[in-house]
């Protein structure tokens, strides 16, 4: 259960370090057309019939990169590759960047891999989850005794 509690702290920590990261971005007025908050909000009002606002993506948002990726990098830990935490991670995160780029983004209308945005989406959308990866492994590690 121990196990449990840092991947979700982890998974947490890593989804404010990213969520930092989209304001900036956004704040900076660097691909204001695409904000990954929107279309979670999107998914979610379609898949499920969700109020149609900005408030469920940030919930879907810090739900799936807390207790989604962070429990499931508790559960795959073992038997990703690597030899740190961090490397791990990194994997953890292409892992889950293909899962978003086969699911989410076609959920909300944009295609496989987020192509109807064109491919400065799904490179920095890579990129955001290499840092989440990279992120999970390193406070999971941090966290882990011994």
């Amino acid at each position: 259960m121990a196990e449990l509690g840092r991947g979700l702290f982890a998974g947490f920590a890593a989804t404010l370090v990213i969520s930092a990261l989209m304001i900036m971005r956004l704040e900076a007025g660097f691909m204001t057309w695409f904000n990954p908050i929107e279309i979670m909000n999107l998914s979610a009002h379609q898949a499920v019939g969700t109020p149609n606002h900005t408030a469920v993506g940030w919930g879907v948002h810090f739900i799936v990169g807390t207790a989604i990726w962070g429990g499931l990098f508790v559960a795959l830990v073992r038997v990703l590759p690597g030899t740190t935490y961090t490397r791990k991670g990194l994997l953890f995160g292409v892992l889950a960047w293909l899962l978003v780029m086969l699911t989410v983004f076609p959920m909300a209308g944009s295609g496989l891999f987020g192509m109807g945005f064109g491919v400065i989406v799904p490179l920095s959308t890579l990129i955001a989850h290499l840092v989440f990866g990279a992120v999970l492994g390193s406070v999971y590690g941090w966290l882990k005794p011994g």
